[in-house]
């Protein structure tokens, strides 16, 4: 397979569960384009098999267009220093687009959590809406999980979802656009009547706004075939999502 380098182009515009399913190669696709991500780069994979190596960056989606959208930079766990001011300690996400081959930023900007307390440039998952004007990003914000920011690029509005660790859009069906996200909450013992952490699987709006809680099930490497109450939810919608590559249910 041929690999090229795109030209450089001006850019525009200013923890725990997630680990356990990134591998060393994340796949998602649609139709017969695929985006790889391999060794910290990012490669674009034509319908022929010419792949476009990308550079550093990580979570890339195909969008609807074929373009594909992904964070650039390396990753960035809890606690880990990063710098909004330096290219080289932070995040942004780009486009690439594969008629150009062109590569543009599509967000680049800081995301202030908790009212404005914590101001953060480093994320660890994007999703895109099926039409590109929502743009969702999980940054590592607290010990025990993330955090997840809802950008309506239209006017770059924001709204939150604390404790999501995860997030995936629907991508067919007709519940497309809404979400699949997995969220630490508090839930009470009904065996002593202590409150404990759990991390369930979660049917919600596109704004975050939760419908339904699905399930307690967990993402393990490889493990995306022991997930039966979250894939017969996924039929009973008719909706598919992509998780680590490999599309459910």
């Amino acid at each position: 397979m041929n690999v090229n380098h795109p030209p450089s182009s001006a850019r525009g515009g200013d923890w725990l569960l997630l680990s356990l399913f990134l591998t060393l190669q994340s796949v998602s696709s649609v139709s017969a384009q695929r985006a790889l991500e391999t060794n910290g780069e990012v490669i674009y994979e034509s319908a022929g098999g010419n792949r476009t190596d990308l550079g550093p960056g990580f979570s890339p989606v195909v969008a609807q267009d074929e373009s594909m959208a992904f964070i650039r930079g390396r990753r960035f766990g809890y606690g880990e220093g990063f710098d909004c001011r330096s290219k080289q300690k932070r995040n942004w996400v780009e486009v690439y687009n594969p008629v150009s081959k062109a590569l543009s930023t599509l967000y680049d900007g800081t995301i202030p959590f908790d009212g404005g307390k914590w101001q953060f440039c480093v994320f660890e998952q994007m999703q895109l809406s099926h039409d590109s004007s929502l743009l969702y990003l999980v940054s590592p914000v607290y010990a025990t999980s993330g955090s997840l920011a809802i950008i309506n690029l239209s006017d770059n509005s924001i709204k939150y979802v604390p404790g999501v660790n995860s997030v995936y859009v629907i991508e067919s069906g007709p519940h497309r656009d809404e979400l699949i996200y997995q969220r630490r909450i508090s839930r009470k013992s009904l065996d002593d009547g202590v409150y404990y952490p759990a991390y369930p699987f979660v049917h919600a709006r596109p704004d975050g706004r939760q419908i339904a809680e699905i399930s307690d099930e967990h993402l393990t490497v490889g493990g995306n075939d022991k997930l039966p109450i979250l894939r017969k939810y996924l039929r009973s919608l008719g909706g598919t999502i992509t998780v680590d590559g490999q599309r459910l249910p």
